[in-house]
């Protein structure tokens, strides 16, 4: 054999060693540095939601409905909901927030007022919802608390001098923003010009 041929194995073996030392030093700062908690949740899929605001000015109006059609199911204390009124007034826009979701409030199926932030858009009292509608709330502690396909989740609308009329024809659209919070990704998202 000579001496060529046997000069390409060490070169070759350094050229693995640096290698193997290279690919430890990074798995090794990895664990020690943790680099991978500062990774966001990926946002859970909601394949298809569905949304509809019944119009008007009564007990049984003004109620905006988001059913989740399809995609995975998402615990409550993991969304956040936005709402957005805008309109020809000097009042608007108007904005508010669900938050601390679900919410205890002090009738049964209602909204706690802590856990309304920004405008009085949202009606806190839930009582409507027992006997007109079908199906769940599931944003109040009464309810399942998960938002899994062909659940809907509800709200009313205040109508009252602070919040908002569609019948009148001052408001002209309503957006309702659904967040995941711990990925702080949009899941659903609806536009009403009634």
């Amino acid at each position: 054999m000579s001496q060529q041929d046997r000069a390409v194995t060490p070169v070759i073996s350094t050229i693995l060693v640096v290698a193997i030392v290279v690919i430890l030093a990074a798995t090794v700062s990895v664990a020690f540095l943790g680099i991978t908690e500062n990774l966001t949740e990926p946002a859970p899929i909601v394949g298809d939601t569905t949304g509809e605001l019944i119009p008007g000015g009564g007990e049984n109006e003004q109620v905006v409905q988001i059913t989740h059609v399809a995609g995975d199911s998402i615990a409550v204390e993991e969304i956040e909901i936005i709402v957005r009124v805008s309109g020809s007034g000097s009042e608007f826009p108007k904005e508010a927030r669900l938050v601390n979701l679900p919410s205890d409030g002090p009738f049964p199926r209602s909204i706690d007022n802590d856990d309304i932030q920004g405008d009085n858009l949202v009606d806190s009292t839930g009582g409507q919802f027992t006997s007109e509608y079908n199906g769940d709330q599931i944003i109040v502690v009464d309810d399942s608390n998960i938002w899994s396909p062909s659940d809907t989740i509800q709200f009313r609308l205040n109508s009252g001098d602070e919040g908002v009329d569609f019948s009148d024809g001052d408001a002209d659209e309503l957006e309702v923003v659904i967040v995941h919070k711990p990925s702080n990704a949009i899941i659903s998202e609806h536009t009403f010009r009634p």
